[in-house]
């Protein structure tokens, strides 16, 4: 990828009245999906079962079989998921859950849906994940919950470590990363159990949807009863019983269906995603005094869900809340993920404070999670570059070489 310096630099920002970098939005996430995917849907609206019915198993032995796991449950959502995940292990009142403050909300809500604590600790200041060296006070710890942030695996082999040493449940938040590694190993293989996420914006979409996998069969039988109201068939046909209070979080054969298609081109959604990860990188590497990129954990290939830049604010002349409404402006779709969850003012109201994790909270306020998904043609990713490469020239405290 050729840099546009030169005629950028002569350039007004379109938040300033100039002519922006591309005429229509470019969205940070958009789902792929093609006639494959379609097709499936319309077989499945036009059999007998639209939920409950056989595309849910298949779409459950479709994934175990990719993350090479025994068992996996579906869920209406992830967010379901965790729910259900911190049921099975007796998350409640009085129960300690240590997790990371850089993720979506739903990881630790889940600890609150079941009336436990929750513990935020902080991140590597490299790879932003749940740091596990710096982890403290884990004797009593019920789980400890990592989430492989943008779709970077955690250092899995020091969370086992830790797991032995204090005996917590090692929970996986692996919604960023279906199709990662880490070891050689699909991430799904290293925690107790994990969770994947299929909103559209992931790696691959049912629409909504979660799955949890498990080496337990137990588990994961109770987790097929906790989705569907805590009931059990028994063998006499009709009857059924329920053996505790469960939710309804079933998924549906609609969305199974998509997911079973969309599975099938999931590594050629993750190889797209790279391609555009390395040309960010190339393009990257030249304004590296202003801004750095992520990094992967070693031994682990992402599975690049983001691709969260970091800018260097002391060489730039705004924060990264105007830096991002310019490149709004400039139709660059940037996000960011993700404000610290104890920043939230509902975890305010219950008496998290600023500065608990001070690393985080300082790589937060300089984040900008760039558009990154396997639809993006070459001239959308020329489009960011030349969006963030015409407001560092205008930001930059120092003359752009």
């Amino acid at each position: 990828m050729q840099s546009a310096r030169g005629t950028l630099l002569k350039t007004k920002l379109a938040i300033d009245g100039g002519k922006p970098v591309r005429a229509t939005w470019l969205p940070y996430g958009k789902q792929s999906i093609d006639d494959n995917d379609i097709g499936a849907v319309i077989k499945v609206l036009k059999s007998d079962f639209l939920t409950t019915g056989p595309a849910v198993d298949a779409f459950e032995e479709a994934v175990a079989e990719f993350s090479e796991m025994p068992y996996a449950v579906s869920f209406s959502s992830a967010t379901a998921a965790l729910h259900a995940v911190m049921a099975l292990i007796k998350v409640e009142k009085g129960k300690r859950v240590v997790t990371t403050p850089n993720t979506f909300a739903a990881t630790s809500n889940a600890v609150l849906y079941n009336q436990g604590t929750v513990e935020f600790q902080d991140v590597e200041p490299h790879t932003l994940n749940l740091d596990a060296d710096r982890l403290r006070n884990l004797n009593d710890v019920t789980a400890v919950i990592p989430v492989d942030f943008g779709g970077n695996p955690c250092d899995y082999e020091k969370f086992l470590a830790l797991k032995k040493q204090y005996g917590f449940r090692l929970i996986n938040d692996a919604s960023h990363s279906l199709g990662a590694t880490y070891r050689g190993k699909p991430v799904g293989t290293w925690a107790d159990l994990s969770i994947f996420s299929f909103h559209p914006v992931k790696s691959m979409t049912t629409g909504e949807g979660g799955l949890v996998v498990t080496k337990n069969e137990d588990e994961a039988k109770w987790l097929k009863a906790f989705r569907a109201h805590g009931i059990s068939r028994t063998d006499i046909p009709g009857f059924y019983r329920q053996d505790f209070l469960g939710f309804n979080y079933r998924m549906t054969d609609i969305q199974a269906a998509l997911g079973t298609s969309q599975l099938k081109k999931l590594p050629v959604f993750i190889q797209r995603r790279r391609e555009i990860v390395d040309q960010y990188r190339r393009f990257f590497s030249q304004l590296a005094d202003y801004v750095e990129g992520p990094v992967e954990t070693k031994g682990a290939e992402s599975a690049w869900h983001l691709f969260p830049l970091r800018l260097k604010l002391d060489k730039l002349k705004v924060d990264r809340d105007q830096f991002l409404r310019a490149l709004h402006a400039e139709n660059i779709g940037a996000n960011v993920h993700y404000i610290p969850v104890h920043w939230h003012p509902y975890y305010t109201k219950l008496g998290f404070k600023r500065g608990i994790c001070p690393i985080y909270e300082a790589e937060y306020l300089r984040e900008v999670s760039l558009p990154l998904y396997p639809g993006m043609v070459e001239q959308d990713v020329q489009d960011v570059c030349d969006a963030i490469e015409k407001l560092v020239a205008t930001y930059s405290s120092t003359q752009l070489a």
